[in-house]
């Protein structure tokens, strides 16, 4: 759990496109796997795939 003391919540009259509960969650989630793939091909050369179902939030790396 993660306090931020500058989080608001957002508004009942959707006057944001940002205000989507999980708009943040699902960049940051997009931000980790990519810096994972990143990672692993500057440090082994190695390309890897992976594919993030949103229904479930998995991430699945598939067997090549």
């Amino acid at each position: 759990m993660i306090w931020n003391d500058a989080y608001r919540v957002p508004s009942n009259v959707n006057d944001d496109i940002c205000d989507y509960p999980l708009a943040r969650n699902l960049v940051m989630l997009t931000v980790a796997v990519a810096c994972e793939a990143i990672t692993s091909f500057v440090k082994t050369g190695e390309q890897r795939h992976f594919t993030i179902t949103l229904k479930d939030l998995t991430i699945q790396s598939p067997e090549l």
